[in-house]
């Protein structure tokens, strides 16, 4: 068929047309015994009526986002919203009986997901602070390198525009999550996550500088002197600290940690460097819960419902 046809009638029409015509030429008025003159323009013209009516149909069709549980300025947000900041201003989400997060100047933030007993953000610049109230695993934060976990606490979130950020716990705890790779940061501890290789090793605000120094290190290049140096300036308040080298490292590194570890903190006698350089998830367990912090059953508890 000629591209013709479809402006002046001229040509041969294809079959898809020609059914076309015949269906809506069943729909003219029937009323008036005149013949009805013939417009060439009929053809291509009734064919982009079709096509601009089922696109219409079709966008109609389609329901309008959801509001979610979550207010800002006494009014609700859907979920895909994005709240910016610019310099200066600052904005407060909220959800009555969850809890609220505070998104500082010069920060993106948006709902992924937002259902009864969950709610999902994405922050993707800026500094958000989060209070959450409602129970552990219920409220997620996923950054371009990590994903925060809350397991009922208070925190302060930063990522900056490399996508690389800093986690700070106030009260509770937070999983710190890529890939496989886990960090627990209790209150009191920090936390950096890298775009290019997720979570680093926790540690207490109050560390050693050359600690908290040779844990950047670790994250850029798991390297024996770094990790010497974090555990030659481990204090026994560190062992958090140390038990996380123990967990992203194998053989003697591994061994090294858990020797540390072991002078730090009194571990269970069951528990042997056989066991631990095997990576057996009970004797590790063992030595978190020498940490004197929470029972490893009770992260990895909640951990089964991520």
């Amino acid at each position: 068929m000629k591209d013709d046809y479809l402006w002046d009638g001229s040509g041969q029409a294809e079959p898809a047309v020609a059914r076309l015509e015949s269906v809506l030429g069943q729909l003219r008025l029937k009323h008036s015994k005149a013949p009805v003159p013939r417009r060439r323009w009929i053809p291509g013209a009734a064919a982009a009526c079709l096509l601009a009516g089922a696109a219409l149909w079709q966008a109609m069709s389609v329901p309008p986002p959801a509001a979610t549980a979550w207010k800002m300025e006494d009014r609700a947000l859907v979920a895909g919203e994005v709240v910016r900041t610019g310099a200066g201003e600052s904005r407060r989400l909220w959800a009555e009986g969850f809890g609220q997060v505070e998104l500082a100047p010069s920060g993106e933030l948006s709902i992924a997901e937002s259902r009864s007993g969950y709610h999902r953000f994405d922050l993707r610049a800026g500094t958000m602070h989060a209070l959450i109230l409602a129970p552990p695993g219920a409220f997620v934060v996923d950054t371009p390198s990590s994903r925060a976990v809350d397991l009922g606490c208070q925190y302060t979130l930063t990522v900056d525009r490399k996508g690389n950020g800093t986690l700070d716990v106030e009260t509770g705890w937070v999983a710190f999550l890529h890939a496989g790779m886990e960090s627990f940061v209790p209150a009191g501890a920090r936390c950096l996550t890298r775009r290019d290789a997720g979570p680093g090793i926790p540690f207490l605000r109050d560390a050693p500088a050359k600690l908290v120094e040779a844990t950047r290190r670790f994250a850029e290049t798991p390297s024996e002197t770094a990790i010497r140096e974090i555990l030659d300036n481990a204090r026994k308040e560190d062992a958090l600290t140390v038990w996380h080298v123990m967990t992203r490292t194998e053989g003697r590194q591994r061994e090294m940690a858990f020797e540390r570890l072991g002078r730090l903190v009194s571990i269970p006698a069951e528990v042997t460097a056989e066991r631990i350089g095997r990576g057996e998830a009970a004797a590790i367990d063992l030595c978190w819960n020498a940490l004197g912090l929470e029972s490893a059953q009770w992260w990895r508890g909640w951990r089964r419902k991520w």
